[in-house]
């Protein structure tokens, strides 16, 4: 399952920027400060634990980190062209992983591209 982990790290840190930017634009740079911090992200920004991410989010945002993180989720499903309507019960983390199982599902089923052999 993890195959494509560095893929989906990408497309999650892309959506948790649209997501973050949709409140104000500077917010991402404010969060990814305090994620850099402590330590759970690297200096190449991408987000690869979605967890330590949910929990710098809800201790900047509080209540209100439900809110961007169903903005997230959505973006990430648009990313992914997967036609999703978040629940108002969801769970941030179970999203995620439902998400990356989708992409590493996705790239499974995907026919492989046979190049064409102009010599026979």
């Amino acid at each position: 399952m993890k195959r494509n982990k560095p893929k989906f790290c990408v497309i999650l840190t892309e959506a948790v920027h649209e997501g973050l930017s949709s409140i104000c634009p500077s917010i991402p740079s404010v969060v990814f400060f305090c994620l850099r911090k402590n330590g759970s992200v690297q200096s190449d920004n991408l987000v690869k634990d979605p967890e330590a991410f949910e929990e710098i989010l809800n201790k900047i945002f509080g209540f209100g980190a439900k809110v961007i993180e169903k903005r997230i989720l959505e973006v990430l499903y648009t990313k992914l062209q997967v036609p999703k309507e978040i629940e108002e019960s969801f769970e941030f983390m179970e999203e995620v992983r439902n998400a990356e199982e989708l992409l590493n599902h996705t790239y499974m089923e995907r026919p492989r591209q046979v190049a064409a052999n102009p010599a026979i």
